[in-house]
């Protein structure tokens, strides 16, 4: 089918595989395999084939175990600036990670890191209740673009070792931020977790009066009752929150507010 590419599952039924290190030796040493796992794969590909064509996101598959992308769609490889039909059935990582902007690695690998050991302390029944969304930059032939990416389980091993992700990719709405944003939500509860070595920077300064509206946003204020509270007047208000984002580089006043304790801004 034109738009997909498929790797196959090596049938085996070896229960002990090794994986590569780095952030995969979160992951026990390892893989618990129990012979199934082609039919499960083939399960997974067969419902995300139909939702990438339903979608304009670029989708993949990530096989954790193998390390490599077992899907990946015609999307997926146009918003990375590849031409599909010039591919052929080896989809390596290095690939995909030559595109991403220099600056932006560090941060990539360190979240990622920081992501696994989260996921892997939480129990293994819960592990699909999580996501991670991270936005960096590319960069294209014409152009760099920051793009939005989400990474969710789709399968685990008998061990819990996390076997196949889902990454879904879209251009973000936020191109005139720079700095490497990641968080997990539980899409189940709506909880946000910033992650621990999130990007921020190091030297972020609020002024008196930023920390005094961040204080009164944080206890629910509305901009009409702070400008009230403060007599100044809301559009005075609104620059200072505007400002505040900018500065802890969020895009709401509830990720300003967990980046500003995150790094002691506030209490």
């Amino acid at each position: 089918m034109r738009g997909n590419t498929d790797l196959s599952l090596q049938n085996t039924r070896e229960k002990s595989v090794r994986i590569a290190p780095d952030y995969l030796q979160l992951l026990n040493r390892y893989y618990d395999f129990d012979g199934f796992e082609p039919d499960r794969l083939d399960k997974q590909l067969a419902l995300i084939r139909a939702m990438a064509q339903l979608s304009s996101s670029g989708v993949t598959v990530y096989d954790l175990q193998k390390q490599a992308h077992v899907y990946v769609s015609h999307n997926f490889y146009q918003l990375y600036g590849y031409d599909f039909g010039t591919m052929d059935s080896c989809i390596p990582n290095e690939m995909f990670d030559r595109k991403i902007h220099p600056d932006d690695r560090q941060a990539l690998a360190r979240n990622g890191y920081e992501a696994m050991k989260f996921m892997m302390a939480q129990p293994a029944h819960t592990r699909k209740q999580f996501k991670m969304v991270t936005e960096y930059r590319i960069v294209l032939e014409q152009a760099t673009i920051r793009v939005a990416e989400q990474h969710q389980v789709l399968e685990q091993d008998a061990s819990g070792n996390i076997w196949l992700s889902l990454g879904v990719i879209d251009i973000s709405p936020n191109q005139s931020l720079t700095a490497v944003k990641s968080q997990v939500i539980n899409f189940h509860t709506g909880e946000l977790i910033k992650l621990e070595n999130n990007d921020l920077p190091a030297a972020v300064k609020l002024t008196s009066r930023e920390k005094e509206i961040l204080g009164m946003i944080g206890a629910g204020k509305l901009s009409k009752e702070i400008s009230a509270l403060l007599d100044i007047s809301v559009h005075t208000v609104n620059t200072h929150r505007q400002r505040i984002l900018e500065k802890l580089q969020a895009d709401n006043s509830i990720e300003a507010l967990q980046s500003a304790k995150l790094i002691g801004l506030i209490t």
